[in-house]
């Protein structure tokens, strides 16, 4: 990341206050101070003295945007455009009880992540789906993961609105009837299927018995036969030859 991107200031703009020189104003760190000069900074800012005498050393005032720009910037941007350093700055922060992680803070670590560990999670990801075979085999081991696992309430109900009214192609088609047969699974609107006793009756009673029995229709009765090679089973009737007919 580039300097001027790493001092950046956020919540700005700060300006040099105006002020009088030997005016007493209220320091956050020090307590009431007479301003007796100006920095050279970046932003100027007043230089003042306590008015008790506790200190006859000189130091800038931290009050008004100082005092903004310390609860919100980044510790690099305060100590930067005020000219003091980093440990002024924590310092600062402590007499304004601010946390280590500020506004500024946070976005300045955001777009460190965003030119660092975040192109180099978009490489990997890139480099991932421009291999088919290893996509292949990711999205095979996450779906052999959640295999068996019941889905959430919501993620059915997300799945149902985004599949509702969508039409489905041939292959999906395919693969949705290979998996119920798999399953034995049967649509609701086919009838049960056939049971093994059924069965039986079909291969050795008539069809009209077998649907009284079964419940099912004539036409399921006669289908079904057909489907496992037996004869119909339907009653046939045979025009006699009237010489035979004679004959006899």
């Amino acid at each position: 990341m580039d300097k001027a991107r790493r001092v950046k200031l956020h919540f700005g703009p700060y300006k040099t206050p105006r002020f009088r020189y030997g005016s007493i104003v209220e320091d956050a760190l020090r307590g009431e101070v007479r301003i007796v000069g100006l920095t050279d900074g970046r932003i100027p800012w007043p230089v003042g003295v306590r008015v008790d005498g506790g200190s006859a050393k000189a130091g800038i005032v931290l009050y008004r945007g100082l005092a903004k720009a310390v609860q919100k910037e980044s510790n690099q941007a305060v100590a930067y455009w005020w000219g003091v350093t980093g440990q002024t700055v924590t310092r600062w922060r402590h007499a304004l009880e601010v946390q280590s992680t500020t506004a500024g803070t946070s976005r300045l670590r955001a777009a460190h992540f965003r030119e660092t560990s975040g192109n180099k999670a978009r490489r990997a990801a890139r480099a991932k789906s421009r291999n088919p075979a290893k996509d292949a085999e990711r999205r095979a081991k996450i779906a052999a993961a959640k295999r068996g696992k019941p889905r959430p309430a919501h993620v059915h109900d997300a799945l149902r609105k985004a599949n509702a009214g969508r039409p489905l192609t041939e292959v999906h088609r395919r693969k949705l009837k290979e998996i119920h047969r798999a399953r034995g699974t049967r649509p609701p609107w086919l009838n049960p299927a056939w049971t093994e006793d059924e069965l039986e009756l079909l291969r050795t009673l008539p069809p009209a018995e077998v649907a009284r029995r079964t419940g099912r229709t004539l036409s399921a009765v006669y289908s079904r036969r057909r489907q496992l090679g037996l004869r119909n089973g339907r009653t046939t009737r045979h025009r006699v030859n009237p010489s035979q007919r004679n004959s006899a």
